[in-house]
């Protein structure tokens, strides 16, 4: 079962007034997407970034596309992290990054979606667009020649 749908389940029973069941999906949730501990600087948030990326594209390469969504979202998360550390950017990079931010929970989506259908195809190109959509983002941190 994959984290949205228990984080779905849980939510159902908790308005259902289930209480006794909804505390264990609930821990079976966390165990399933364990948190992503936030570096507090933009080089130690694109350093983590490399490295979830670096170890979704090994999880790709070994085909456990099942596994797929633990990095794609760890990942999101850690761009998610970038916009509030950001006050050196322009407004106007300020709101480039923010849209990539968007479009990266996006991918992250669909990442878990292929990964899940055993796509491989899909997976393989999903990553690839979050990988030039994350070099673009980057390039709003780098001073202009």
């Amino acid at each position: 079962m994959k984290c949205t749908t228990l984080k779905a389940v849980s939510s159902a029973l908790l308005l259902s007034g289930n209480l006794l069941v909804a505390p264990v999906l609930i821990a079976a949730t966390a165990e399933a997407t364990p948190m992503t501990s936030i570096p507090a600087t933009i080089e130690g948030i694109w350093h983590a970034i490399d490295a979830k990326s670096a170890e979704l594209k090994k999880t790709i390469t070994a085909g456990k596309l099942d596994e797929v969504h633990h990095q794609a979202f760890a990942i999101r998360d850690l761009v998610a992290a970038l916009p509030a550390r950001s006050s050196s950017l322009s407004a106007e990079k300020l709101a480039k990054v923010q849209g990539g931010v968007k479009f990266v929970a996006t991918l992250a989506e669909r990442l878990d979606a292929t990964g899940d259908a055993n796509d491989l195809a899909g997976t393989k190109q999903n990553y690839d667009k979050l990988i030039a959509l994350l070099e673009s983002m980057r390039s709003r941190y780098t001073p202009a020649p």
